[in-house]
């Protein structure tokens, strides 16, 4: 089984440029809601993660039409204007936040992220919260000790916040290997989410989870690609002959 699974960073109130988004990761508020009007033109509805990887676990089929819609980091715009557009058009989504930072240190270190109070106010709205590490550590690059921490702390800090239990993980730049996804396992999350070089079969490695990641030069054809569940297969074959 294989969910659509859309991935947002940060959200703007007009278009990106590459001054305030150096890694070209951003979307407007506009091509967001854009987005959202056209999935919703096209009968999709999300399905919440934590109910999404239930199924998994059990064995169920989920909708023909589903989608799920994340947003790495946890930016105080995807609260801020991102919100309201997912109200808008009756679509949930989870919020991968990065626990232990206040700013986007790892990138231009500008970007502000959700405070607590801010990521209750997103739990409340009926929205989810995942962790994403403490510092947004490259968890395939540091000592087994420190990517211990980075996981199992995210957790902990979250659930002291949130006041409930976190049980999902998206890896910072989406890149895991077996010794973290154990790792992951142990610390006593559910599920853990990468991005595209992952299994196109979800039930092949629950901590290892597929998504695919939106880009502010995608139109909306290419949206409208990325929510089949056709499409892992046609991105690595495309991967595949550029090699």
């Amino acid at each position: 089984m294989y969910l659509p699974i859309l991935t947002y960073h940060r959200l703007l109130p007009g278009d990106p440029s590459r001054s305030v988004d150096p890694k070209r990761i951003s979307v407007s508020q506009d091509q967001f809601r854009s987005h959202l009007r056209w999935l919703k033109r096209l009968g999709y509805s999300t399905i919440d993660l934590p109910q999404y990887v239930r199924r998994l676990r059990q064995n169920l089929a989920i909708a023909p039409r589903s989608i799920g819609i994340t947003f790495d980091d946890g930016y105080e715009e995807v609260l801020t204007l991102g919100l309201p557009v997912l109200q808008e058009f009756g679509f949930t989504a989870t919020v991968f936040a990065v626990s232990a930072e206040e700013r986007n240190r790892w990138d231009d270190g500008n970007a502000l992220l959700m405070k607590a109070a801010q990521l209750r106010q997103w739990r409340e709205a009926g929205m989810e919260v995942g962790a994403h590490g403490c510092r947004h550590a490259h968890l395939t690059q540091v000592d087994r000790e420190t990517a211990r921490r980075e996981i199992k702390d995210s957790k902990l800090k979250l659930e002291g916040l949130l006041g409930h239990a976190v049980t999902l993980l998206a890896y910072p730049y989406g890149e895991s290997d077996p010794s973290i996804e154990s790792l992951t396992r142990e610390v006593g999350f559910e599920a853990a989410f990468a991005t595209d070089r992952a299994p196109r079969d979800h039930y092949e490695n629950l901590y290892r989870l597929r998504r695919t990641v939106v880009f502010p030069r995608n139109t909306i054809w290419e949206i409208f690609m990325k929510a089949q569940r056709w499409y892992p297969a046609y991105q690595d074959w495309k991967r595949k002959g550029l090699s």
